[in-house]
């Protein structure tokens, strides 16, 4: 679990990372150390409306942080 919270918290601060997950989601997953099937899992199930929407908010709370 903490290697996926690293993860997708890489993906909400990350605009470069973020960009290349939403062309290519498998791969990407697996570069950053996924096996094949958590690779297929994560890209099936992170859309990206849903995460362009979390980075964005996330973005906006850091901001407000500042």
């Amino acid at each position: 679990m903490p290697d996926l919270q690293r993860f997708l918290a890489r993906l909400y601060t990350d605009d470069a990372l973020r960009a290349r997950f939403l062309a290519q989601p498998a791969a990407v997953a697996r570069e950053c150390g996924f096996d094949d099937a958590q690779a297929e899992r994560l890209a099936a199930e992170i859309d990206a409306e849903s995460l362009t929407l979390a980075a964005r908010s996330f973005a906006k709370k850091r901001a407000l942080k500042r």
